[in-house]
């Protein structure tokens, strides 16, 4: 009898130590083994995620580990109270991989967001079971295939972001379930097919960006019910047809950006006073007519100003001192002029535009002097282009005044008299154009001073005199033509010493002597 006591009380003891090593095992366990319960579908989603990562030059999966609660691991968020991962951020990670279907299981999630990464292959149509999900970012992957009409039943999605991908084929009709979208960016793929107009009906949108495509047909009508929409960018695709006239009615606009199109007619002539708070707009590339809007000076916000590559015609007749915030206007390539002498009359107007970056009027039709008030444009001016028209008279000095000038263009015109030795003020010049003018007398020493310079045209004038051996401080200079003027004398051995004068050097027709 005594010994069964002692049997039992044995077996006891051995028991209550076996409980008391399975606490301790159980409270040496990594936190994310203890904290799993309810939440196993999460962290073996997150390791499906993981096990399709390829490339990882960061390490951010490394602390995609049992060593802490999945919780924890980096570009992971969950909720405070179910503990299940609500937010998938990962972007500008330099991930490479696949996105893997199992992402369909963090059913909770209510952010994927992966941008800036090299994620491949199709977006799994699993994405669609993610029903909570408000912010869809892929943009700028090499995601391939076409849109998943799964991700029709992501109905709580406020941010569909899928742009600068390899993606294809047309928009699913599906997507019209989307209807809380408040930004749709799907530029930069090869979609085809025409812009569904469904997306009229997604009455909370506030940007549309679908530009670098290959859309097809007409802008839709529909588009002008979006009253909260600030952002139309639907440039570089194979749109065709007129501006919708319902599109004049979104006065939220801020940027209306349709250029590199097929798009035709012409722009209404109270265009400025449709959309008050507009910032940009570029309409360039496309086969628009007729006049310039004369109501262009009410866009008082406006900053970028492109109508280039159309036609264009009349006169520039815009009063830009009504357009302060200018710093960006591209009138290139119309039909612009009437051959009325005050032609330039638009130059002293662009004075008040404090802010002017880039002044382009190439390729037109222009007449009449370069006005001295050239130099009062904004000291922060970059490009000033008034190549290919018929601009006569002299150079005004009062250009030097410029002197952030990165790029002055003012080739095939009819200049004539002396290059301005002020010029060499311009020392942030990189480009300079003078070629197919008439101008003469000699090459200024000053040009020596643009030691930024890099491309110097100068041929195709009554140039005359010897090569100024100054040139030789211009130790960036990659191409340098001084062909088809009048240039006597000995070539500067200076020349031979620009190391980086690589593209070109032309003197061809001149009347250059002595030794090479």
């Amino acid at each position: 009898m005594s010994s069964m006591r002692c049997h039992l009380l044995y077996l006891q003891i051995i028991f209550v130590l076996a409980v008391s090593i399975l606490l301790q095992f159980i409270i040496l366990l990594p936190p994310t083994a203890a904290t799993w319960s309810g939440n196993e579908t999460d962290y073996m989603a997150l390791l499906a995620f993981k096990s399709k990562i390829v490339h990882d030059p960061e390490g951010v999966m490394d602390s995609w580990n049992d060593s802490v609660h999945f919780c924890n691991w980096q570009g992971v968020t969950c909720g405070r109270r179910h503990r299940q991962v609500t937010i998938l951020d990962l972007h500008e990670s330099r991930l490479a991989g696949f996105i893997s279907p199992y992402i369909g299981n963090l059913s909770f999630l209510r952010v994927l967001w992966l941008t800036n990464n090299t994620f491949q292959g199709e977006i799994p149509p699993q994405v669609g079971n993610l029903f909570r999900l408000q912010v869809l970012g892929l943009y700028n992957n090499s995601l391939t295939g076409e849109i998943p009409a799964n991700l029709s039943h992501c109905f709580n999605l406020r941010y569909f972001g899928i742009g600068t991908n390899m993606l294809v084929g047309k928009l699913p009709t599906e997507l019209s379930s989307l209807s809380k979208l408040i930004r749709l960016r799907v530029g930069k793929n090869n979609f085809s097919g025409e812009i569904p107009s469904f997306i009229g009906n997604f009455t909370s949108l506030e940007v549309i960006s679908a530009a670098f495509n290959a859309f097809t047909g007409n802008i839709p009508e529909a588009l002008g019910q979006l009253q909260n929409l600030t952002s139309l960018i639907l440039g570089a695709n194979k749109l065709s047809g007129k501006i919708p006239s319902s599109i004049y009615n979104l006065s939220s606009l801020t940027l209306l950006s349709l250029p590199k199109n097929q798009l035709s007619g012409s722009i209404p002539s109270e265009l400025g006073s449709m959309f008050p708070q507009l910032q940009h707009l570029a309409l360039d590339a496309n086969h628009f007519r007729g006049p310039l809007p004369v109501s262009l000076p009410n866009f008082s916000n406006i900053e970028l100003l492109g109508l280039s590559h159309n036609h264009f015609s009349g006169k520039i007749s815009i009063d830009f001192r009504l357009l302060p915030r200018l710093n960006f206007l591209n009138l290139v390539k119309n039909n612009l002029g009437t051959g009325e002498p005050d032609e330039m009359g638009f130059i002293p107007s662009l004075v008040n535009c404090t802010n002017l970056q880039v002044l382009a009027v190439a390729f037109n039709q222009l007449k009449g002097t370069l006005p001295k008030s050239i130099g009062n444009l904004s000291a922060t001016i970059s490009v000033l282009d008034l190549s290919i028209n018929h601009i006569y008279g002299e150079i005004p000095s009062e250009i030097s005044h410029l002197v952030g000038l990165d790029v002055l263009d003012l080739s095939e015109n009819e200049f004539k008299g002396r290059i301005p030795y002020s010029i060499g003020n311009l020392q942030n010049l990189q480009e300079l154009f003078l070629c197919s003018n008439w101008l003469e007398g000699d090459v200024p020493n000053t040009i020596g001073k643009l030691s930024s310079l890099t491309h110097f045209y100068l041929e195709e004038n009554r140039l005359q005199g010897k090569v100024p051996v100054t040139l030789g401080n211009c130790q960036r200079l990659l191409l340098l033509n001084l062909s088809f003027n009048n240039l006597i004398g000995a070539i500067p051995r200076e020349l031979f010493g620009i190391s980086t004068l690589s593209i070109s050097l032309n003197l061809a027709w001149n009347h250059f002597s002595g030794p090479l």
